[in-house]
């Protein structure tokens, strides 16, 4: 492919080239128009002169009329009565001139003439003229106007060619500029350009802060995952090595295998959240529109956790009403699923939570041990847990995920709460 410069130089060459020709081709045609009207009015005047003669009775020519009217107009003339030709002294070379009505143009000898011809009663009158000079003037016009047109494509090359490559010296050092970019450091480009070329600079600024966000992203969740991971990892390999060390009684052995079987739980648990958090933030989900029934998605997370909210004795109350949304089931049932699990781990034993309706919006209330203002700002964060929260098990991921899928959805969530008096998370959703 060619290079950008040299195409935006051939555009304005071709550009050049077309105006120029339009405007020589406009001249020449005015000439022409200009010059013909200048014949034409000047033979019909000489025309009329004849016509006004020829009235008179016993018209004829003699050689002093004609030496003046030649010497006079510079021109040659033809009179014609019932057909015939009235003599015309001193030159009856004009008998062989040609004989047209209206204007005409010929040639005789090398030289260039025009005519005008019309009948007068029973005379017909024709009127010669050399324009032999007119034409050379046309043409000497044309010649000199290739001219010019030929010297100034030679001056544009010249000039314009070293221009064009100077200004586009800024997009050269953004070339080099990019070539010479680190991948491990990323770094945008100064917006400090011409106005042309500010919003490719903007876009790649763009592009360098989101690959910037990507990769410390990935930097985040690799550290987050082999940190995780390594406590679980250590469980299963020293499990394994006691019950490796010696025989044991199968009580011991299915004790150590018990314990094998959690770590590995925790570790397949921390993992799937992980990738879901990752693909969630990279955006590499692409949410499903399906019509949905809140209460009744509710009451199946409900479910799932029924062994929990029966440890604690608590009372949970549910709204009645439909509440039908368009969404992506299992991102709506991994969100919802987040924050119920939240409210009944973080509740106070014998305590409430209440998931009611409020407008367009789904708010799970609890009565448990609340977040104070400070850690409220860092929720959002994974892995942050508060030092009360440290109190149940759990990897700090729930709300990072609740987040991601909301923001995917094009839902907004909000939290309130207060330390010891419980929390508010209320979903509010984009259509219902």
């Amino acid at each position: 492919m060619k290079s950008l410069f040299l195409q935006v130089y051939l555009v304005f060459l071709v550009l050049f080239f077309s105006a120029f020709f339009l405007v020589y081709l406009f001249t020449q045609l005015t000439l022409r128009s200009v010059i013909t009207q200048e014949i034409n009015s000047s033979l019909s005047v000489m025309w009329q002169s004849v016509a006004s003669l020829v009235q008179e009775e016993d018209f004829q020519y003699d050689e002093e009329i004609m030496v003046n009217f030649r010497r006079g107009t510079g021109s040659f003339l033809k009179v014609l009565k019932d057909g015939k030709p009235i003599e015309l002294q001193p030159d009856k070379s004009v008998l062989n001139f040609p004989s047209k009505y209206g204007l005409f143009l010929f040639e005789i000898n090398g030289r260039q003439f025009a005519g005008y011809g019309n009948n007068y009663g029973n005379y017909y009158i024709v009127v010669y003229k050399d324009i032999t000079d007119k034409k050379a003037l046309s043409e000497e016009f044309s010649k000199k106007f290739v001219i010019g047109w030929l010297t100034l494509l030679f001056l544009y090359t010249l000039i314009a060619y070293p221009l064009w490559r100077f200004s586009f010296r800024v997009v050269r050092k953004l070339a080099q500029r990019i070539k010479e970019s680190n991948p491990a450091k990323l770094e945008g480009l100064d917006e400090r350009v011409p106005s042309e070329l500010k919003p490719i600079v903007e876009s790649y600024n763009r592009l360098v802060e989101r690959l910037s966000t990507y990769l410390n992203t990935q930097k985040f969740f690799f550290y987050h995952l082999s940190h995780e991971l390594k406590t679980p990892l250590s469980i299963i390999r020293t499990s394994a090595d006691l019950a490796l060390s010696r025989q044991r009684r199968p009580l011991e052995m299915r004790e150590l295998l018990l314990s094998i079987r959690d770590a590995v739980d925790r570790a397949t648990q921390t993992l799937e959240k992980l990738l879901l958090l990752y693909r969630l933030e990279a955006q590499n989900v692409i949410p499903k529109k399906e019509k949905l029934e809140l209460r009744a998605l509710v009451m199946d997370v409900l479910k799932e956790f029924k062994q929990l909210i029966e440890s604690k004795n608590l009372n949970v109350e549910v709204f009645q009403d439909n509440f039908e949304v368009e969404g992506d089931y299992e991102l709506v049932h991994s969100l919802f699923s987040n924050l119920i699990e939240n409210a009944i781990k973080y509740s106070f034993p014998n305590g409430t939570i209440r998931v009611h309706k409020r407008d367009t919006c789904l708010v799970i209330e609890d009565e448990g041990i609340g977040i104070s203002e400070e850690d409220l700002k860092k929720v959002f964060e994974p892995f942050f847990r508060s030092e009360q929260a440290k109190q149940e098990e759990g990897l700090g991921l729930g709300l990072s995920i609740s987040r991601a899928i909301v923001n995917i959805m094009g839902w907004h969530i909000h939290i309130h709460s207060s330390p010891n008096k419980g929390t508010c998370v209320k979903v509010c959703v984009k259509n219902f």
